[in-house]
């Protein structure tokens, strides 16, 4: 019994660092009524890496240098898709 409780808890360590870090900014787009953005490869051409990026990726990392921010900010995406528009 200790084993599977042990084994559930390594698994859960494993699991939860990588759900976690790609939803909040999904979320946070939706509540900003950002429709366009449905999950992580909407500006990720490839789910697994942070480094694949597509077009809306992109122009996202320019407007952190251009900014200077630390982080990127999801709010950002509505002036990318009212250009496209």
């Amino acid at each position: 019994m200790r084993r599977i409780t042990l084994l559930t808890a390594a698994l859960a360590l494993v699991v939860a660092p990588a759900a976690s870090a790609k939803m909040p900014m999904v979320k946070k787009a939706k509540d900003l009524g950002i429709t366009q953005i449905e999950n992580c490869k909407s500006c990720h051409a490839d789910k697994n890496t942070k480094d694949s990026l597509n077009d809306a990726g992109k122009w996202m990392m320019a407007q952190k240098a251009a900014k200077k921010a630390t982080e990127c900010d999801v709010a950002w995406m509505k002036e990318y898709y009212a250009k496209k528009k």
